[in-house]
């Protein structure tokens, strides 16, 4: 039986914390207010993308033994796993002040339910590089019948897909995983900070996960990264380390087109800026 200690620890810690995450919470609830959300997840049921292959052959077979998020979890010899190509909401367990992000429960609720339905067994397909900087093993998880568990996840609109060179693997059924359940603005879609933003109405404290849409005024170089500036000041940016992942991109091309990116949003002096590491976080828009 897959534990799902995490979660009722999650829901102390947040009784526990109620006061003081009052505003959060709030904040949270009006911005579900903002859109309103699609069926749950207990009873959507989303068809995967024809990208979406079953997959034949694993690398390894296992039991899944604890469920720690959307994209975590233990198998049954020990080993901690974080599934490859997604990200789901955080609980943020370290700062319990902060609460958890909206769909975070529903996210690790419905990979404990894909598990159990196939009774915690997986496939594992591993790619590139198989571990983090956190000592986790990486892979891809299939059920046994060789449904991506990644791309189901996807596709409920409980993810958005995340892509770390050089595993990236199976990066097409991902991503329109994702943007059929983005079309669709099913579950953490329906929420207002993840719509596509212009480029000139992007929040200039914005932070997190974000999608942006402008047209690219002016190109830059530094000694680490190629800039990619877009009107309204947000700026993409290309680490030369990463450049070689982009062959098919002719930066110099790129001004007065415009372009759609997505990912992380940090912010220097006051301009919010987006690393850009895989072709699937940047893409060419037809005028």
């Amino acid at each position: 039986m897959v534990q799902r200690r995490t979660m009722t620890r999650a829901r102390r810690w947040r009784a526990l914390f109620a006061a003081r995450a009052f505003t959060s919470a709030l904040t949270c609830a009006l911005l579900l207010a903002a859109a309103p959300l699609q069926a749950s997840p207990l009873t959507q049921s989303a068809r995967l993308p024809g990208s979406c292959q079953t997959q034949q052959q694993f690398d390894a077979r296992a039991t899944v033994a604890h469920v720690y998020d959307g994209d975590t979890v233990r198998l049954r010899d020990g080993t901690r796993v974080r599934l490859i190509g997604l990200d789901t909401p955080e609980f943020h367990y370290r700062d319990p002040d902060r609460g958890a992000e909206p769909f975070a429960t529903e996210a690790g609720d419905a990979l404990a339910r894909l598990l159990s339905a196939h009774d915690h067994e997986v496939g594992l397909v591993y790619d590139r590089e198989r571990q983090d900087r956190y000592r986790r093993t990486l892979a891809h998880l299939f059920t046994p019948d060789g449904e991506s568990i990644t791309a189901r996840l996807l596709v409920q609109g409980l993810a958005t897909g995340l892509t770390i060179p050089p595993n990236d693997w199976n990066v097409d059924c991902y991503r329109d995983a994702e943007r059929e359940a983005a079309l669709r603005r099913l579950n953490i879609w329906s929420l207002p900070g993840n719509r596509l933003f212009r480029a000139g109405d992007l929040p200039r404290d914005a932070e997190g996960f974000r999608r942006v849409e402008g047209r690219v005024v002016r190109l830059g170089e530094s000694p680490r990264a190629t800039w990619i500036n877009l009107e309204g000041n947000v700026a993409l940016r290309i680490d030369h380390v990463d450049m070689h992942h982009f062959p098919d991109l002719e930066v110099r091309t790129l001004v007065d087109k415009r372009v759609r990116a997505r990912g992380h949003v940090y912010n220097y002096r006051g301009q919010p800026r987006i690393r850009i590491r895989h072709p699937a976080d940047l893409e060419m828009v037809e005028r």
